[in-house]
């Protein structure tokens, strides 16, 4: 098939972008009603032979619809820059550290990222994540019923991170929501004032790191050298700023949906009770299937790719969606299979840029997993309450996710 939706508004295609690749898709709105999320991204590929199709919104950007090529954008710094990595862009966004950065600056402001959330430092914490994960449960438990996202996801991985970078617990709703609307908004002027209140919170907290260096993310961020010399006050603001909106959303939203997932399929609940060896390939399976991040990369120079004509500065939109979910890679792939070998995803990005907390992320879904089923094997969407709705942008999400047990 080759046909796509109408346009939204001409204004926002240039020239050389001819007419029959102009789409009216919008990545902050891509389900129609009573559509899920993922299904949506499957049918909008489906609706398509074409290798990238544009999108008048927000300015105006590409996506790349073609997977195999979506997996090079990521792997191909030469042509596809990540200076703007998110859509719509911002005229003067906050400097976020490596996530902002092409080689060679990139290498030296990622090495200390990865060194800090390495699987040597996962290992370290596994023992105070399980304790985390199973008193949060058996808190949860006797009640019969709960918010999801407020009592477990909003906890479990943000008090995780916090611990490990060294800021206090107390203060973790007010960054998380910081975080989500840096995420989640598609007002780019919006997005820019929750980071800088991050990078403002931030400040103050790194100044005395410096003054006192320990062993948590951000005294790692403050000692770095880069470029053969010390970090700047700058440079380890933007660093600890991306650090930060990261570490404090992704995973959340990955567990809510998972969860909800769960809760409306019993049948791979009991399996994954019956058969907890079961839970190590899950993990792989249910991140496949529900990957959550769109970015963005800006063409360096003028180019045909795959027969389209991309021109420098033209944004090209990444969807993590896109991969994961192509039925060429993955045969019917909105179907969870246990079973199903996952040998690739782009759920946590792919190239020099893949998340470095991917680690982490991965072993805290493995715990939740094993401490949420062993005590409380049985349950499902409470109908008695408003049901959760999904909210897309850079990082999807639930709002909400009500269940309840007998």
């Amino acid at each position: 098939m080759s046909s796509v939706e109408a346009p939204a508004d001409r204004r926002a295609v240039p020239a050389h972008v001819p007419a029959h690749l102009v789409t009216d898709f919008d990545i902050y709105a891509p389900a129609r009603p009573g559509e899920e999320l993922h299904a949506a991204w499957v049918r909008f590929q489906a609706s398509t032979d074409q290798p990238y199709l544009w999108s008048p919104h927000y300015g105006g950007h590409w996506i790349v619809m073609c997977s195999e090529d979506l997996i090079d954008i990521h792997a191909d710094s030469e042509r596809f820059s990540s200076v703007r990595n998110v859509l719509p862009a911002v005229a003067r966004p906050v400097p976020l550290g490596a996530l902002v950065q092409d080689p060679p600056e990139h290498a030296d402001f990622r090495s200390f990222l990865n060194a800090g959330l390495s699987p040597r430092v996962v290992r370290g914490v596994e023992r105070d994540v399980r304790a985390l994960a199973v008193e949060l449960v058996a808190g949860i438990a006797p009640r019969g019923r709960c918010d999801f996202i407020a009592d477990y996801a909003e906890i479990l991985p943000l008090t995780v991170f916090l611990r490990l970078a060294g800021l206090p617990v107390a203060d973790r709703a007010l960054l998380a929501d910081w975080a989500a609307q840096n995420t989640r908004n598609p007002d780019p002027q919006a997005r820019n004032a929750a980071a800088r209140n991050i990078r403002a919170y931030l400040r103050p907290v790194l100044a005395a790191r410096r003054e006192r260096p320990g062993d948590d993310l951000l005294s790692r961020v403050v000692v770095a050298q880069v470029q053969g010399r010390p970090i700047t006050e700058a440079e380890a603001l933007g660093a600890a700023t991306h650090l930060t909106i990261a570490g404090l959303d992704t995973v959340a939203s990955l567990l809510g949906f998972v969860m909800r997932f769960l809760a409306s399929h019993p049948a791979h609940r009991r399996a994954l009770c019956e058969d907890p060896g079961l839970i190590p390939g899950a993990v792989k399976e249910l991140i496949r299937r529900f990957p959550l991040v769109v970015q963005a990369r800006e063409v360096r120079q003028d180019m045909e790719r795959l027969g389209v004509s991309l021109r420098a500065g033209d944004l090209v939109a990444v969807p993590s969606m896109l991969y994961n979910l192509d039925p060429a890679i993955y045969p019917d792939p909105l179907t969870v299979d246990w079973r199903r070998p996952v040998m690739a995803t782009c759920s946590f990005g792919a190239g020099i840029h893949r998340c470095p907390g991917a680690p982490l992320g991965q072993r805290e879904l493995s715990l939740t997993l094993e401490a949420w089923l062993a005590r409380i094997p049985d349950f499902e969407i409470d109908p008695s309450v408003e049901p959760p709705r999904e909210q897309a942008g850079i990082v999807a999400t639930l709002d909400r996710l009500p269940l309840h047990w007998g």
